[in-house]
């Protein structure tokens, strides 16, 4: 098989859970080096809950789906 095959692209769920890793990442970041940042600190959180809750949201939609094709 040659290198230039195709490549399996990530899906859209991947590719929120490694955006809400990094947003996780830099929150955490910010929390241990600079407490007094809450504004920031706020907003993080807020986007990694917002994030989370749309790939909850993708999880709940595919479960459906695999039930209602049983």
């Amino acid at each position: 098989m040659s290198e230039g095959g195709q490549q399996q692209q990530p899906s859209p769920a991947q590719r929120l859970t490694r955006a809400l890793t990094g947003i996780r990442q830099v929150q955490n970041w910010v929390e241990l080096n600079h407490p007094q940042q809450s504004n920031v600190i706020a907003a993080l959180r807020e986007s990694g809950d917002l994030v989370w809750g749309v790939i909850e949201g993708m999880q709940q939609q595919q479960q459906q789906q695999r039930q209602q094709g049983s």
